[in-house]
């Protein structure tokens, strides 16, 4: 069953036998939330696809933390796929500057795309825009896949989507607030330090699934060093 933002806040304060303010919870929260994603970044069910039909720029999912990678879709239904490669973005602008470089084609060959901020300043919008290359005159689509960091549990409510940590990992949600309410708290080292194994314990347990899930996710099998190229030996007619 689900931990909600409810239960959550209910058990804290059941073991720490203290109420805390609304505002003091949520931080607490959101900074476990934050630890834990900086820990997972690279668990394949935190990805998403999102397909993006754009003229030259655009704006990014709000929710997108950074880009895995970006494919070209053309052809009938999109079959026809072709994976761009990331560049810096001056080097769209100094490679294809925007005069006579676009081209009139229905359907453009792209080859480069490149990250940048944006400008706006509603955190709950995007914060990056995506730019291709070459230059054209038409609409295109690319499948973007990317790493996104789920809602705070601490901004659901039940009707939206359900928070990804108190479904799967609740155990660590619940040890890590615990850890931040008993500092918060100013308690006991030896009591700090229980929670911390305990949040520690958890942490541990994601990592494991994250270990696992991109071994069996990835097809590819496990490189092995290349050996050193062995130089000729001089023949004794070479040396004199």
């Amino acid at each position: 069953m689900a931990m909600t933002y409810t239960d959550l806040k209910e058990n804290v304060e059941e073991i720490t036998e203290m109420d805390f303010k609304v505002s003091q919870l949520n931080m607490f929260t959101k900074q476990v939330e934050q630890r834990i994603y900086g820990i997972i970044k690279d668990l394949p069910i935190l990805r998403k696809d999102k397909t993006i039909a754009f003229n030259r720029a655009a704006d990014l999912p709000a929710d997108c933390l950074y880009i895995h990678s970006v494919t070209q879709k053309s052809g009938d239904g999109g079959t026809t796929r072709k994976a761009l490669i990331q560049k810096e973005y001056d080097f769209l602008f100094e490679a294809y500057p925007s005069s006579g470089e676009a081209t009139d084609t229905v359907d453009p060959e792209l080859k480069y795309y490149a990250l940048n901020s944006s400008s706006t300043e509603d955190y709950l919008t995007s914060r990056m825009v995506i730019s291709v290359a070459p230059r054209w005159n038409a609409t295109v689509t690319c499948l973007i896949e990317y790493q996104y960091q789920p809602r705070s549990i601490v901004d659901t409510d039940g009707t939206e989507e359900q928070p990804w940590l108190g479904t799967n990992y609740d155990t660590a949600l619940l040890n890590g607030v615990l850890v931040e309410a008993a500092k918060f708290m100013k308690a006991e080292p030896d009591m700090i330090q229980m929670y911390e194994q305990q949040f520690v314990l958890a942490l541990q347990q994601i990592q494991n699934t994250v270990d696992v899930r991109l071994k069996s996710d990835s097809y590819r099998p496990k490189q092995q060093m290349p050996k050193p190229i062995p130089m000729p030996q001089p023949t004794p007619e070479q040396q004199g």
